[in-house]
Parts: structure tokens; C-alpha cells; sequence
């Protein structure tokens, strides 16, 4: 690990939740509800697209995901031990420090914000260009919102071009599409960037440091 014990989270912070094994990308949120010496509590996991709670069932093996500092976000695996009341359904989880597996992974890969402009899509199997809305980004991806039915398929290829706000840079990157969730006559699409050029993704996770410090400030 290095420089002294990894950082435990605190009780109220964000936990990225999914189920070890499953390769849909399907990720839950949660919180921390409580720690002890032994345990970690989380809030039962909320689907990060559909916002459906999580089924919980326990021996069932988790990958968790936590920042424990502005720079340090750690990743451990824990068998779902049962359910504990605190008062609302808590998921009962070994604590990450009696884990051992818990490591330090890239932070960039990590933290979405918010994003509001829009970006043009260019899908490399059409030749069709679309304009739609961002959601958020992240130094890995990002997702935007269509308002009517696309023809662009899951693990397409997609050029985008999107100008970030309050910077002004202009982002041309390659993505592959990795989620598309329906909604209504639109649908939303999770891409991850590829092929990305280091110093265009610094960029990017400059851009995602500066909006949620502004964010914390408000």
C-alpha cells in the first residue's frame, strides 16, 4: 500500500457497488449508513441508470468502491453478510480494512459530474451524425441523452464532439457505446473512450476536479 494504512471512508459517503463477476457494467450507488470495528453498512444499492434497489442476497459477492480522500479511492470485495436495521435496511459488509484484497485504483477513472452542452455524435458503422445532450463525464467516458430513436447499437463506435463549459475546450474523442438504456422516445448511451491521447483525457479530469470543487462550494 504505501504511505501508512489506506484511508477508511466516512459514514455518508458515496459507495460505487456491483456484483463481482457480472460484466453488463452494471453499477449501483450507495452510502455508507455505519461503520464498526468489524463491519460496514451500506444502504441498500440503487441501480445507477433504472434506480431499482439492488436484490441482496446474501454470500452474494460484491466489488466496493469508495474515495477516501480527494485523491485516494479504493476497491475491495466483500460477501454480503446479511441485513442489519439502523434504523432503515442496511447491507452488512466486511469492514475494507479486514478485507484482503482492498487496493488503491486510478482516480480518474472514477468521479462522473454533471455535464450540460451538447455533443455530436458521428457513429463510425452509419456515417449518421447526431446532435444530443450530455449527462455527465468522467476521465473514462461519458453518457448523453437522445431525444428520439438513433441507430446506434451497444459496442459501436462513435466519434463525439463536445465543447466543455467554462474551459471552452474542445473535446474530439473516439468512444465505444457500453450501455443504452430507453427512455421514452429517446434513450440514453454510457460510452467509454478509446484510443484516448494522455494529454486529452488530463483535460478532461481537470475539467471533472474544477466542477466539483465548484461543485462543494455551493
Amino acid at each position: 500500500m504505501g504511505n501508512g494504512m489506506p484511508i477508511v471512508p466516512r459514514v455518508g459517503a458515496p459507495l460505487r457497488v456491483r456484483v463481482a463477476g457480472d460484466t453488463s457494467e452494471n453499477s449501483y450507488k450507495s452510502r455508507v449508513a455505519d461503520l464498526d470495528d468489524e463491519f460496514l453498512y451500506a444502504d441498500v444499492p440503487v441501480h445507477q441508470g433504472t434506480g431499482k434497489e439492488m436484490e441482496v442476497h446474501v454470500d452474494t459477492t460484491l466489488v466496493v468502491e469508495y474515495a477516501a480522500s480527494e485523491n485516494d479511492v479504493y476497491q475491495y470485495r466483500s460477501r454480503v453478510l446479511g441485513l442489519s436495521y439502523i434504523p432503515t435496511p442496511a447491507v452488512r459488509l466486511e469492514h475494507p480494512l479486514k478485507s484482503s484484497d482492498l487496493t488503491r485504483i486510478q482516480r480518474r477513472e472514477y468521479f462522473r459530474v454533471s455535464l450540460d452542452a451538447q455533443v455530436k455524435l458521428t457513429c463510425l458503422r452509419t456515417g449518421e451524425t447526431y446532435l444530443t445532450h450530455a449527462v455527465d463525464i468522467s476521465g473514462g467516458g461519458l453518457a448523453v441523452r437522445t431525444r428520439e430513436p438513433v441507430d446506434i447499437q451497444f459496442r459501436d463506435r462513435v466519434g463525439i464532439e463536445v465543447t466543455l463549459p467554462y474551459t471552452g475546450f474542445r473535446l474530439q474523442a473516439m468512444c465505444q457505446v457500453v450501455r443504452i438504456e430507453e427512455e421514452g422516445m429517446g434513450r440514453t448511451l454510457s460510452m467509454q473512450f478509446v484510443d484516448m491521447p494522455e494529454r486529452v483525457r488530463d483535460q478532461v479530469v481537470r475539467y471533472t476536479f474544477m466542477r466539483q470543487r465548484a461543485l462543494r462550494r455551493r
